[in-house]
């Protein structure tokens, strides 16, 4: 055989290869296109339950701040029942500090009352005034 002929053959050889190895590039594109596709619709059908699941989770949050501005209004509310609180005590204590001082002036006048003792009615001075029910103290 001649030169020529086999740098024929060669050539026809080589475009033979190129040939295939472009088929299998062109495949290989088609596959991935194909591919991309099917990721694209399995992400196209999970879009509905995403929504659906960020609508449950923005609902649990709304739930979650009410619930949250609900409390803090409860904690404003005992904090200001609290100071009101405080505020009677200290006034009980005032009403209770001024009944004992009528007592006691009373006590003063009262010529039944043993001035040097300080006790009412012969009491012993050791009988502690109490509190009654209704939050007025109570001699024994």
């Amino acid at each position: 055989m001649d030169t020529a002929v086999w740098i024929i053959l060669a050539v026809v050889i080589v475009i033979v290869v190129l040939a295939v190895i472009a088929l299998f590039l062109r495949q290989r594109t088609v596959r991935r296109r194909s591919k991309a596709h099917e990721i694209r619709e399995n992400a196209t059908s999970q879009v509905s339950e995403v929504r659906h699941r960020e609508a449950i989770a923005e609902e649990a949050d709304a739930r979650a701040r009410k619930a949250q501005a609900e409390a803090d209004a409860k904690a404003a509310e005992a904090k200001q029942l609290n100071e009101e609180a405080q505020t009677h005590q200290g006034h009980a204590a005032k009403s209770r500090t001024e009944v004992e001082r009528e007592f006691a002036r009373a006590d003063k006048l009262d010529p039944d009352v043993k001035n040097d003792r300080g006790t009412r009615n012969g009491a012993s001075p050791e009988v502690p005034v109490e509190p009654g029910p209704d939050d007025t103290p109570t001699h024994r």
